[in-house]
């Protein structure tokens, strides 16, 4: 075999080695890259903006916790998000919190969210993705999401610590505890 054949080779993988030590940014080792590709160096949750979602506490007007949530648009009349069947699970439905708060578990709950007739369980088992006129013919014509608060930290973390997320519920303000 010759040499140049193999040489092109030694020189791409040997690129890619380097000794262990402080990690080199995108940006140091490609300055040309445009500047939404450079790596912030910022520590996490020290930056201006964070990738992690936050956990976000909902409450309702009823007990919709086990009926699966869609998006509706600002007038109701229309979807703006609904899950697939192979979305959702019974293990989908929020965590219930103190003072009859619920703690997200899917991401997008919202004030124009709106709750199915459909369980999670039972939306889970569905054989295909229900079309928007059907999804809307199982909406709960009269619940709704009344009070809607994202939380200080990660959906993450929230959930694996529930007694945190009751602590910040019971220092809400009056004005943010409506009753259902």
């Amino acid at each position: 075999m010759k040499l140049s054949a193999i040489l092109p080779a030694v020189m791409v993988l040997s690129a890619g080695c380097r000794s262990a030590g402080a990690p080199t940014a995108v940006s140091d080792t490609y300055p040309d890259l445009p500047e939404v590709v450079r790596i912030d160096p910022t520590p996490r949750g020290q930056g201006p903006q964070s990738a992690i979602p936050r956990a976000v506490i909902y409450r309702t007007n009823g007990d919709y916790d086990d009926h699966v949530v869609v998006n509706l648009d600002a007038s109701r009349t229309g979807l703006e998000s609904y899950p697939a069947p192979g979305d959702v699970s019974v293990a989908s439905s929020p965590v219930v919190m103190a003072d009859g708060w619920l703690l997200d578990r899917r991401g997008g709950v919202g004030l124009n969210s709106a709750f199915l007739d459909w369980t999670y369980a039972e939306y889970s088992h569905l054989p295909a993705t229900p079309t928007p006129a059907e999804i809307m013919a199982h909406v709960i014509p009269d619940a709704r999401v009344t009070a809607v608060t994202q939380l200080p930290i990660p959906a993450m973390e929230a959930l694996g610590d529930t007694a945190t997320v009751n602590a910040f519920i019971r220092q809400l303000p009056e004005s943010q505890t409506p009753n259902p």
